[in-house]
């Protein structure tokens, strides 16, 4: 019968194993493994097939099977968003993507400890950022961001007689305080005349687009508000009777009947540039604030073919070569 002490040694022995094999498991273990991401949208669209949220949580499965991820939404109210963004930040989550300008602002203010990317935003030099470079703060993203100057020169070369352009803008919308400032100086740079209309609901589209053709605009445009790029079928009908265009900073006016838009594909800036910060986020402990700004550098070009002829607008050749899709 073996002693007491070799019984001791071997008894030892099997638990070190045991201890050792436990550790391993535990470090191989995908459940253990898992990082816990939230997605936080603050427009209500957790119902809605096809977001950028739902996007989003795509491709980092696809990279990365063994991530945690939940979905949020500010409901669209600040009150509610603040509430919600508090609570993530206390909720020890590995990494937060905020989704919108709206959402991109609060976070700045209150989320203090959680590593944070943001995605669909305006340019984030009007959201108190102070360079396009490494930010700091544990905070960095992607922007959709194309300059005014550069989609004003687009729409002025299919449309050469413009002279005086009204735009609609959604006074509840945070990017409007980004866009209405650049709006107005590359106008004056371009020697455009321009009228500027706010509103807060869809209702107020048809009396804001009745004052603008009543100014003798030459041409409406519409801006990256979904209040506004969203609704174009409520006033489409008077700028037809006015014979004049209506162009958009948002691709998704085109499909309502807009003749033109210059702007970025939200999803391949989630595919090319958003997940692989995430990813370096997650896997190699890098903080977001080490990391600049990101914008992709080709636009998507969308022209309404059908409804320049209709206006008899003369769409370059070069522009139609150029284009993502035609309708």
């Amino acid at each position: 019968m073996p002693s007491f002490s070799a019984m001791c040694t071997v008894k030892n022995v099997v638990i070190t194993a045991t201890f050792l094999f436990t550790v391993v498991l535990g470090l191989c273990s995908p459940a253990e493994a898992a990082w816990r991401v939230a997605i936080f949208d603050f427009d209500d669209r957790l119902h809605e097939a096809d977001t950028v949220a739902k996007y989003l949580e795509k491709i980092l499965l696809e990279r990365e099977p063994t991530l945690e991820i939940a979905h949020y939404s500010g409901k669209g109210e600040e009150r509610t968003a603040v509430k919600t963004i508090k609570e993530l930040d206390r909720a020890g989550y590995d990494l937060i993507v905020t989704i919108t300008s709206d959402a991109l602002i609060l976070a700045k203010h209150f989320l203090k400890t959680t590593p944070t990317l943001y995605t669909n935003v305006n340019n984030p030099l009007f959201f108190g950022f102070s360079t396009l470079e490494a930010p700091g703060k544990n905070i960095s993203g992607v922007s959709y961001y194309v300059p005014i100057m550069q989609q004003l020169e687009f729409f002025k070369t299919i449309q050469p007689q413009l002279r005086t352009v009204g735009f609609i803008f959604d006074e509840q919308n945070r990017s409007k305080q980004a866009e209405v400032g650049e709006t107005r100086e590359s106008c004056n740079t371009l020697g455009l005349k321009y009228v500027i209309r706010l509103i807060t609901t869809p209702q107020e589209l048809v009396p804001k687009v009745e004052e603008l053709i009543e100014q003798g605009v030459d041409a409406v445009i519409v801006t990256t508000s979904e209040t506004v790029y969203n609704n174009i079928r409520l006033f489409k009908f008077l700028c037809d009777r006015a014979g004049i265009p209506i162009y958009s900073y948002h691709r998704k006016a085109v499909e309502q009947g807009a003749v033109a838009a210059l702007s970025s594909d939200y999803y391949l800036m989630v595919e090319k540039l958003l997940v692989p910060m995430a990813l370096r986020v997650l896997r190699e402990g890098i903080s977001p604030g080490s990391m600049p700004a990101a914008f992709l550098h080709e636009n998507l070009m969308v022209i309404n073919l059908t409804e320049a002829n209709r206006l008899g607008i003369h769409i370059p050749p070069e522009f139609l070569r150029q284009a993502t899709k035609i309708y």
